[in-house]
């Protein structure tokens, strides 16, 4: 009679199990999110990797299993999204089972390798609720409490606030290294906004004597007249005057000229000069035309050009 009874009653709280809508829910979710991962698994196949992430998304918003953090971090590291791969990554190592780690081979080498392609970057800012961008996404708010995750490599940071002059800054984060950037807005009232560019990379600017650095640079100036000078050792110096007005943004773009060629120098032609008075038959041959010389080879003259020295 035991047994009948207790096989009853299993066969009972199976049916009750199955029948309950929260868990027959909870299978379903699980069934759709393996489907969901085959078909991202496929994808990463075919090296369609935004396609393999959003699948993957989809299946761990339906069951968040440990394993599709690995996933996704793969697929994230593929799109070379390597912050984003690495939070995925460290989550799955604090997360999965010790079994399910087991399967993945050289799981410290590969988070290695991702670590060493993400920067840290930590931004303070004199300004709360200024809006933060890099890289022209936006990065959040100030105050930030915790070092910014990306790429390394160049970058263009950039913070503005209403009522506050725009700060724009561009700097190299080094791999696996970590900078940080202090951020001081300057009121609009203040002052004026002044940008300087030039078509010849890695000049330098200089504001009233003070060096910004290479361009492009931007500083906010006092209302008044000021003196800016773009300096590069190939070229010769541009010098000019700029007006600042309180509340606006002055941009200038500064060409610069190349010096002078070697026979525009009055040093050269002094040189020649002295050339001249114990040589001038070389004079002549640098600086007259010669008809071309003629030979007497047989069965006719051969006519042609000499090497000139």
């Amino acid at each position: 009679m035991t047994r009948p009874f207790l096989f009853l009653s299993l066969a009972l709280v199976a049916t009750l199990w199955l029948s309950s809508p929260a868990i027959a829910q909870s299978a379903d979710a699980a069934a759709q999110a393996r489907e969901l991962k085959a078909q991202a698994d496929e994808a990463m196949q075919r090296i369609e990797y935004e396609r393999a992430l959003d699948l993957y998304d989809k299946a761990y918003g339906l069951d968040p299993s440990p394993a599709l953090l690995y996933n996704r971090g793969r697929a994230y590291e593929a799109l070379a999204r390597y912050p984003e791969a690495l939070d995925q990554l460290e989550e799955f190592e604090r997360t999965a089972p010790a079994e399910l780690k087991a399967k993945v081979s050289r799981l410290d080498a590969l988070m290695g390798r991702v670590r060493a392609k993400v920067s840290q970057l930590e931004i303070t800012c004199n300004v709360p609720g200024a809006r933060v961008l890099v890289r022209a996404k936006v990065a959040g708010t100030t105050p930030i409490d915790r070092p910014l995750r990306l790429n390394s490599g160049k970058a263009v940071v950039e913070v503005s606030a209403d009522g506050y002059h725009p700060f724009r800054h561009t700097l190299t984060l080094t791999s696996g290294g970590k900078q940080k950037l202090d951020v001081k807005l300057i009121t609009k009232a203040s002052g004026g906004l002044l940008v300087v560019g030039s078509p010849v990379a890695g000049a330098t600017v200089f504001v009233d004597g003070k060096r910004l650095g290479a361009v492009p640079v931007q500083t906010v100036l006092p209302p008044g007249k000021h003196r800016v000078v773009v300096h590069h050792d190939e070229y010769e110096d541009a010098d000019t005057r700029v007006e600042m007005v309180a509340g606006r943004k002055n941009e200038i773009t500064v060409p610069l000229d190349r010096p002078p060629g070697l026979t525009s120098r009055w040093w050269f032609w002094t040189g020649v000069g002295v050339v001249a008075v114990g040589g001038g038959v070389l004079v002549y041959a640098l600086l007259t035309e010669r008809e071309a010389d003629r030979g007497d080879m047989p069965p006719g003259q051969v006519a042609g050009p000499l090497v000139r020295f």
